[in-house]
């Protein structure tokens, strides 16, 4: 199996919308290499499971954004796993 990290847009309610853009970050267990999902979803073609999930994070312009910190997990997590 391999583990691939998918980012998408997030749903937020009330006035968090105003003021700011959010996203999603999951690192994602695929069955094949190839294989890329069209959205993070354990019933998306391809996903064996969700293995993290970041849930709604604040996309900011530094690299100290929830966003930012996020992927950079995810991408520990991800190489950490395929090794």
């Amino acid at each position: 199996m391999t583990y691939i990290i998918m980012t998408a847009s997030a749903k937020v309610s009330g006035k968090a919308r105003q003021f700011g853009r959010y996203g999603h970050v999951a690192v994602v267990e695929v069955e094949t290499p190839d294989t890329v999902p069209a959205m993070i979803s354990e019933r998306a073609k391809g996903v064996v499971r969700i293995v993290w999930d970041s849930g709604a994070c604040s996309i900011g312009k530094t690299e100290k954004s929830a966003f930012a910190r996020a992927k950079a997990h995810a991408t520990e997590l991800a190489a950490t796993l395929n090794a």
